[in-house]
């Protein structure tokens, strides 16, 4: 886990390696332990890449980066890890490979001098990285499939420049401040932090997860990312649901095994649901009862938001040692200029401070790595919404005996009414979605909607006949996952701690996604179905057995009469052009008036201060 930053584009060198130099600089929370550069003039096109390193594998200076091939050809920096590095050695050693350190950073160099770009088909990691090939005269930037690790970059000033992070990228000349009306359109109307490459300033993209783009040295302001993965959107395996659970259970527990290597002390976050839970059993599994495992957990003092007996539950099953974090408002006052600081565009929900606090108290503690459960809830249908797309993947061709005994279940299992419909309303059928055209959100001023040509982004619609199969492919690249993996990255490097995802491995996510839809949901409504029996003996059935998913959830209407100048940010937002005054002006009064928001203002309000944090933070200018 790193921070990388280069520039391609017309020299000199010397005042290209500057700009890099400024450029990595407020990247050393992602790496403290060290900092190297590469600067290269070929046939009149100048490249220097920068690089800040956290050593999790191989410690030792030779695995320092920028890293250079065997033949002095190819140049890397890589912010992430290769999980399968080992395995991946041994079979390039066998071709006739050479090592010079122990890092799994040279194993991808190595592998891509061997393979090419079909050396990402055979990782398993999570990686944004640069790749220079001299003979070839391209400059390579690729993501993992996942989204795990970012990397942004702009074509401003007619050079390429790309970093791990934005603020980096806002310093150099030519790139602006500007907002982008489009993904700003999206944050305010729907809280959308994902925007199919596009950041909320204008000068700087995304590159998307599972994509790569080949850049030629001499046309550095061509940038045509092509994607090289995607999940299966058909049946692959027809197997029985007690084969395929015991698969997944095999798959998740060589998943884990892979992403418990390092050379340093790995912790787990621990939430009490499904998913962490079986990241530490299996890590006390395949460890062993005499290591020690340290767990950290959100504790929410109680009420809705306290998942305190599953927590006790996991950790005393594993005869773990806990460490809880237990957040009070004011504390999130003092904080919050640091989040957003960190976080580099809005969020939407302070419900990302509780992950922060986490990483912050796993750093306290000593780990530089830790386990998370995140990402399971995408493909294996842990939310409320896929009962519907399962519904609905029965309904469209005529099954109706198969959706009415599935309709009586999921009420019987206690699947409420109003999660069923707003399920429904997820899957935008045509007629719905007839009755939505023209309708945006209150938050957004529609004589600028018109004005500015920003539109919101297009909803998702099923494609195929395996509706809730094609939501969950869906989910891994839009909108969900992407911002999930963006609020988390951003709070474990703010504290230079690598977060491993376990579950969003490629072989566990194919195989999961090429299962019979009917496998991913019990006969009552519970999600995760597949999960729940691969785990069963492992995990505590209190664990198993649970309804209710709560994840990292505040009080977000207790926390936001909290947040210094409220009232203020409001009116500072009122004054954006994409926003409509009278109905921030209504929100504000509604604050003022200190009586309780309905939850759905209370998003609203939260957008508004969180704009108006950013655009501050980041010296943002609208238009």
């Amino acid at each position: 886990m790193c921070g990388l930053a280069g520039i391609v584009g017309p020299g000199p060198v010397r005042d290209l390696r500057v700009d890099v130099g400024a450029m990595v600089r407020p990247l050393r929370h992602r790496g403290p332990d060290g900092e190297g550069f590469l600067e290269r003039s070929i046939d009149g096109s100048f490249i220097v890449l920068g690089h800040r390193r956290l050593a999790i594998i191989d410690l030792s200076a030779a695995a320092a980066q920028p890293m250079t091939s065997a033949d002095g050809s190819l140049h890397l920096i890589l912010n992430g890890e290769i999980y399968n590095y080992l395995e991946l050695r041994a079979e390039l050693e066998r071709v006739g490979r050479r090592f010079r350190t122990r890092s799994d950073t040279e194993v991808l160099l190595e592998a891509w001098a061997t393979w090419g770009l079909g050396a990402l088909d055979r990782v398993v990691g999570m990686f944004a990285f640069a790749l220079l090939d001299e003979s070839r005269r391209t400059v390579t930037l690729a993501r993992d499939q996942f989204a795990m690790k970012p990397l942004y970059y702009s074509t401003g000033g007619g050079r390429l420049a790309f970093a791990s992070e934005i603020p980096p990228l806002l310093g150099l000349s030519g790139v602006s401040r500007a907002g982008d009306p489009g993904p700003i359109a999206d944050f305010l109307a729907r809280g959308v932090n994902n925007h199919a490459g596009r950041t909320l300033f204008a000068d700087v993209q995304e590159l998307p997860g599972a994509h790569v783009a080949v850049i030629a040295l001499d046309a550095p302001t061509v940038v045509e990312p092509h994607c090289y993965w995607q999940p299966p959107d058909r049946l692959v395996h027809d197997l029985p649901f007690a084969a395929a659970a015991h698969r997944v259970g095999e798959l998740l527990e060589e998943s884990v095994r892979l992403h418990l290597r390092s050379d340093v002390p790995v912790g787990i976050l621990l939430s009490g649901g499904q998913d962490s839970s079986a990241v530490l059993a299996l890590t006390r599994r395949i460890q062993g009862a005499d290591a020690e495992l340290h767990t950290f957990s959100y504790r929410g003092g109680g009420g809705a938001f306290d998942e305190g007996p599953f927590i006790d539950a996991a950790r005393d099953a594993s005869g773990a040692v806990g460490h809880e974090v237990i957040l009070f408002s004011e504390a999130w006052a003092t904080d919050l200029p640091a989040l957003v600081a960190s976080q580099g565009e809005p969020f939407g929900s302070p419900v990302i401070y509780a992950q922060r606090r986490l990483f912050q108290e796993a750093a306290a503690q000593g780990m530089r790595v830790v386990l998370d459960g995140q990402g399971s809830d995408e493909f294996l249908a842990g939310y409320d919404k896929f009962r519907a797309a399962r519904l609905a993947s029965l309904l469209r061709p005529g099954r109706l005996t198969e959706f009415g005994q599935a309709m009586r279940g999921f009420a019987g299992g206690g699947t409420p009414a109003g999660s069923l419909a707003r399920g429904a309303a997820r899957l935008r059928w045509p007629a719905l979605q007839r009755l939505r055209a023209g309708v945006s959100s209150p938050l957004l001023d529609a004589a600028w909607l018109e004005r500015s040509g920003a539109a919101l982004s297009d909803p998702w619609q099923p494609t195929g006949p395996d509706i809730l199969r094609n939501m969950l492919g869906a989910e891994l690249s839009a909108p969900s996952l992407p911002w999930l993996m963006r609020y988390a990255d951003r709070n474990a490097m703010s504290f230079s701690i690598e977060n491993r995802l376990p579950f969003l491995n490629p072989r566990l996510v194919e195989f999961v996604l090429g299962l019979p839809e009917a496998h991913f949901i019990t006969r009552d409504g519970l999600g995760k179905a597949l999960l729940r029996e691969a785990m069963r003996g492992l995990v505590p059935d209190l664990i198993l057995r649970r309804r209710a998913r709560v994840g990292f959830d505040v009080p977000l209407e207790a926390w936001l009469t909290r947040t210094p100048g409220l009232v203020g940010l409001i009116e500072e937002a009122s004054v954006n052009p994409a926003v409509d005054r009278r109905h921030a002006g209504r929100l504000a009064g509604a604050v003022r008036s200190g009586q309780p928001l309905p939850r759905s203002h209370a998003f609203e309000v939260w957008r508004l201060a969180t704009l108006s944090l950013w655009a501050r933070t980041f010296e943002v200018t609208f238009r």
